[in-house]
């Protein structure tokens, strides 16, 4: 599958082909695939970018799946520059070390580690850990941090190589991770397979709840194949004979969960009223195709709104500058048809994006420190998942009279 991509055709959770389309953000650059100078002129490869519902379960998928190699091997997005991801790690870390009596002798396995963040809280307690990433890049940064990283993807096949030679784990966490995965049974496979007799798995991933709510449109990306709600995650994780026991709300992209996972204790099933709560009201506001549709719908009416606010501005001879050149802001670029002939250049605080043109629109990437020098009249934030840490760490901008733009959940000026 070099280079190429899979359609989909049946459901990857229950294997229904009862699949309805529901937003096409059409043909779509790598997200991630950032450019240097010298390939500019080169033929950038573009995927179809849409959503279906499983008629069946419920769940939320791609149409199609590219080659995961082109996506993860060398990976620029680290959450280590957020201050919010940092603190989301440290409460994460700080809930399983005392919730399930951690110590030195424990094994923390962090799938999909990145260059090591969430670890090095664990290793903070005292743990030993374990990262499992397939980007050799991270993976090198995490080493000389002092995360042991094992360079390759979770799968089931894996995981019987990582526990002959570690043990198993005593914690498995999988924040943002489990969405990039395919084939979602075989990575339980893997979790069972590696987790120790009463160990935990910890995953944290978008509540499509919110995503559908938020207009956040532009978390829709080659790298996330599914896009999860409670009642077709329960789903999952029952026929592999897991059990959540703990879920948590978080503000983290927009609106995430936390859920914590054990093998199931017997064969009645626990009921857990947050759970069953929230599944109702999914199952009253969001699996209907009008509530889907008008998603779609309400996408379509951004798009017109912020053209049009762009380009008044940059009649008034007015400068814009985009925040953050994250995956998401790519989307919204090319589906909204943002080049550099409106943004002048990006800013965004990871080193390894400086220097580069973001996918499609082949917009320059520069350091933060460029607004302080350059002093443009308005601030595009892409990464409005970050706004408020945005506007905080940029606040001199604010007061020498420059303008933030947020264009999700909704358009608005700051």
């Amino acid at each position: 599958m070099k280079n190429s991509i899979t359609l989909l055709n049946k459901c990857r959770i229950c294997k229904s082909q009862k699949l309805f389309k529901f937003i096409d953000l059409g043909p779509m650059p790598i997200p991630n695939g950032f450019l240097e100078e010298k390939d500019l002129n080169k033929t950038e490869s573009k995927y179809e970018l849409s959503c279906l519902i499983c008629e069946n379960c419920e769940l939320v998928q791609l149409s199609n799946i590219v080659n995961p190699d082109l996506m993860f091997k060398n990976y620029v997005y680290v959450p280590s520059v957020s201050m919010m991801m940092m603190d989301n790690f440290r409460d994460l870390s700080l809930q399983a070390y005392n919730d399930f009596g951690l110590n030195q002798d424990s094994l923390v396995v962090d799938i999909g580690s990145n260059d090591g963040s969430l670890l090095l809280f664990f290793k903070g307690h005292g743990t030993r850990v374990l990262g499992v990433d397939p980007a050799e890049n991270l993976a090198k940064i995490a080493k000389m941090k002092g995360i042991p990283t094992e360079v390759k993807l979770f799968n089931s096949k894996n995981a019987k190589i990582l526990k002959n030679k570690y043990g198993q784990a005593d914690v498995i966490t999988a924040t943002n991770v489990v969405a990039h995965i395919n084939d979602l049974h075989d990575f339980f496979e893997g979790v069972s397979d590696l987790l120790s007799k009463n160990g935990v798995l910890i995953t944290e991933f978008p509540y499509l709840v919110e995503l559908i709510r938020g207009n956040e449109f532009d978390t829709i990306y080659h790298e996330h194949l599914s896009y999860f709600a409670l009642k077709p995650w329960l789903k999952l994780v029952e026929s592999n004979d897991f059990e959540i026991i703990r879920l948590k709300k978080l503000s983290t992209h927009g609106g995430s969960i936390r859920l914590t996972h054990r093998r199931k204790a017997g064969k009645n099933k626990k009921t857990n009223s947050k759970i069953d709560f929230l599944i109702a009201q999914e199952e009253s506001d969001f699996y209907n195709k009008k509530t889907l549709r008008g998603f779609a719908t309400r996408v379509a009416t951004l798009k017109i709104e912020l053209l049009n606010l762009l380009n008044n501005l940059k009649k008034k001879g007015k400068r814009i500058v985009g925040y953050g050149a994250a995956a998401k802001g790519n989307i919204l670029t090319n589906y909204f048809n943002i080049g550099p002939e409106i943004l002048d250049y990006i800013v965004d605080s990871t080193p390894y994006k400086q220097g580069l043109f973001t996918p499609g629109k082949h917009i320059p990437v520069y350091a933060e420190n460029r607004l302080t020098i350059d002093r443009p009249n308005y601030v595009l934030i892409l990464a409005w998942n970050f706004a408020d840490e945005i506007i905080e760490k940029e606040k001199d901008f604010r007061k020498n009279g420059g303008k933030f733009i947020i264009p999700i959940p909704k358009l608005k000026i700051v």
